[in-house]
């Protein structure tokens, strides 16, 4: 069976540090480590501006990657996972320190390189079994690697709607979501499957968003994690994720809130 390709493309991990805390004494704390999906970059960088605590450290990725670096001994306090399954994994190794709370959800949209996802729209394209149609044998499509939470929605969905064995050949492999979404909007690529508050953020054209009826819903867990120096600062933040002010931006950022 083909595989995807890889391409060379940086993948977005990144490490927000030092960001500013409110509170007497939170520059003398150690930092609160956040381990985080690559989605939610944005929306962590939020939520550490209105927090009232220990400044945060966040190191972006896949969550598969994370999750793995997690169960193997890599340090942190705090863990958020665009999917139950990988939150379920840590579980599983008795990694988490409590159960995972639901924090926000998204959709799955397919996109292109501006100017590129109005034509194929204006073509009809309104799913994936019409951009197989649409798109040149040669096409390249951006999706995450598989085991990565987008790209295992963005299968399931081609499965879903008949059009994985049309594309499969297209489909260039990618570390993590922010990864598509940067091919996609350099233009290195034809399209992309990206979550719908990435698509947000980047300048790129939607073509079309998956009906959430053909994928696993997308949902943001978090968790403290067993390793955390400071448990309670830990379980904090997560009350924090679920505050009115963090909501709030999450709704703004175009998350589904629980």
């Amino acid at each position: 069976m083909p595989t995807a390709l890889s391409l060379s493309a940086l993948s977005f991990v990144a490490v927000l540090a030092a960001l500013p805390a409110h509170g007497a004494r939170a520059d003398e704390r150690a930092p609160l480590r956040v381990l985080a999906a690559a989605s939610l970059a944005d929306a962590v960088a939020d939520a550490a501006r209105d927090w009232n605590g220990a400044r945060v450290e966040a190191s972006f990725g896949a969550s598969s990657a994370l999750a793995r670096q997690v169960r193997d001994g890599a340090p942190g306090d705090v863990f958020l996972s665009a999917s139950r399954a990988w939150m379920d994994f840590l579980r599983d190794a008795g990694a988490l320190a409590g159960e995972p709370v639901v924090v926000a959800r998204n959709r799955l949209v397919c996109i292109a390189p501006r100017g590129r996802g109005e034509a194929l729209a204006g073509a009809g394209v309104t799913g994936p079994r019409a951009l197989a149609g649409a798109l040149d044998d040669d096409a390249r499509i951006a999706i995450a690697d598989e085991g990565v939470p987008a790209g295992e929605y963005a299968r399931a969905a081609l499965a879903s709607s008949g059009a994985d064995e049309a594309l499969r050949g297209r489909l260039v492999g990618q570390r993590d979501v922010r990864a598509v979404l940067y091919a996609v909007e350099a233009g290195e690529v034809d399209a992309g499957f990206v979550y719908a508050t990435d698509a947000r953020v980047a300048d790129v054209d939607v073509v079309f968003a998956f009906d959430p009826a053909t994928h696993p819903p997308i949902e943001y867990l978090a968790a403290a994690l067993r390793g955390a120096r400071a448990p309670a600062e830990a379980r904090r933040f997560l009350d924090h994720l679920r505050s009115a002010a963090v909501r709030a931006r999450l709704a703004a950022a175009g998350f589904a809130l629980p």
